[in-house]
């Protein structure tokens, strides 16, 4: 499925520095809404924002539409009802909030980058758009697992998760070579 979609990105000035790539931001969100749609009607078309947000704001986000006071990873909010008189591509689809606090704070509790978890978070968002939900752990695996397909296929994911298996690999070579633990690193 082809997107229409006009996709905005603000706020990657508070994201840390090694995920500030806003053109692959974009792409994690267009591979995203790729997706089938959890619901009929909800093919994406138009415009959408993500934004970055600092913890307060987010939590301010949350507890004023969610009822929830405190800062959360990602807010989505789809807009059903069309703008009068704009065209299709300038009519709002969704808004994506994400909170840089949480980017922080879940890529060092799950040991990866913060580009990664930027990425995840905006996949996750955007799949919200497309009507998916997590309040189940049947729903939370596939969207997962919609994640994950995503994410595996971006480029400089790609190529980072490789180096990383390579470093592993020559680490195990070294260790079994030398039989001597000091060589580990």
């Amino acid at each position: 499925m082809k997107n229409a979609c006009t996709i905005r990105v603000s706020g990657t000035d508070l994201l840390p520095k090694e995920a500030r790539k806003p053109k692959l931001i974009e792409e994690a969100c267009r591979l995203s809404l790729r997706s089938k749609p959890a619901k009929k009607g909800s093919k994406p078309k138009g415009e959408i924002n993500i934004v970055f947000l600092a913890g307060p704001r987010m939590r301010s986000l949350n507890k004023r539409f969610l009822k929830r006071d405190r800062d959360t990873d990602v807010l989505s909010f789809s807009y059903d009802a069309p703008a009068p008189g704009a065209p299709a591509a300038d009519q709002p689809f969704g808004d994506i909030f994400i909170s840089t606090s949480k980017i922080r704070s879940q890529a060092k509790d799950l040991g990866h980058s913060a580009l990664k978890e930027t990425l995840t978070l905006v996949s996750h968002g955007s799949l919200h758009l497309l009507n998916y939900d997590d309040a189940t752990r049947s729903q939370k695996a596939l969207m997962t697992k919609l994640q994950d397909k995503v994410l595996a296929k971006l480029k400089p994911l790609r190529s980072t998760t490789a180096a990383c298996r390579s470093a592993a690999s020559i680490k195990e070579a070294i260790i079994e070579d030398q039989g001597d633990a000091r060589w580990q690193f």
